[in-house]
């Protein structure tokens, strides 16, 4: 008698698994095409328009000069390092004064 339930269970668990792995639906394989030589309309994009930007004008001298690799920013500093590996980074205030290097 376990043999006979053993079984049935064995062969119950093999036609849902088996069941289960059928696609459900249609499955269409069309492949979406571009035409490259066609002339398409140019839609201008304001980054205002959809992100919150704020420009901030970094103070430059002669201890503050830097090509300007924004790492991060926060509410209080922003740190900025040169893009060449010289070892320099700067940090700025909020306002963009040059606060230590």
């Amino acid at each position: 008698m376990k043999r006979v339930i053993t079984l049935f269970s064995i062969v119950l668990f093999v036609t849902a698994g088996c069941g289960g792995c059928k696609q459900s639906g249609t499955q269409s394989n069309d492949i979406i095409t571009v035409d490259v030589t066609m002339k398409y309309p140019k839609k201008e994009l304001i980054l205002q328009d959809f992100m919150d930007v704020e420009y901030i004008p970094l103070e430059t001298n002669d201890d503050f000069l830097c090509e300007g690799r924004v790492l991060a920013v926060g509410k209080k500093i922003i740190i900025v390092k040169n893009r060449i590996n010289d070892g320099n980074i700067f940090i700025f205030d909020r306002n963009g004064k040059g606060l230590k290097k």
